[in-house]
């Protein structure tokens, strides 16, 4: 009995513990765990990379077809993200229609692009009669030291990409993070 009892509390934490850590809707780590991970990463001597991405106009999408397709194309994001990426990778939702991914071993910039554009080709197709895209910041940082000089510097790359027309990505480097 005793055994049975433990299992079913170490089952119960375990639950407790992803239900705190991820996002209900898309599965994959939220904010909150992303922010842990960006503070942890920081104290570690090893440069980093990190993507935010933002659905295009993605409020047109659920106004257009409704919050059922905006939550598809929310996990669909997701799920590209997951699977564009490394299992060594964070891919987060991080808020409503804006996702990132933190990268603790960086690939080659030629790697990145060839992975963005495969995203970015790949999440295009979601919606029946429309384009569905993305835009995205991308920032490699070798020595990163200031949190949120990173996501800053990040978050304005991808408005970048929004200015040059959407649907594209933007990315930079910086030795000193």
């Amino acid at each position: 009995t005793y055994n049975s009892i433990y299992e079913i509390n170490s089952a119960n934490e375990a639950m407790l513990r992803h239900r705190a850590e991820h996002d209900p809707l898309t599965g994959i780590i939220n904010r909150g765990t992303f922010d842990q991970l960006r503070q942890v990463l920081k104290t570690k001597p090893c440069p980093i990379a990190l993507l935010i991405i933002d659905v295009d106009k993605f409020k047109l999408v659920n106004d257009g077809y409704g919050h059922e397709m905006g939550d598809k194309v929310l996990k669909k994001v997701a799920k590209l993200l997951e699977t564009s990426f490394r299992s060594t990778d964070y891919p987060a939702r991080i808020g409503g229609d804006e996702f990132a991914v933190l990268i603790e071993t960086p690939m080659e910039p030629q790697e990145m692009k060839r992975r963005l554009e495969r995203f970015l080709e790949e999440i295009s197709g979601i919606l029946p009669d429309q384009k569905t895209s993305c835009s995205i910041g991308a920032y490699q940082f070798v020595f990163p030291k200031q949190v949120k000089r990173i996501l800053t510097e990040t978050d304005e790359l991808l408005y970048q990409a929004k200015e040059n027309g959407r649907a594209c990505y933007v990315m930079g480097t910086c030795a000193e993070g």
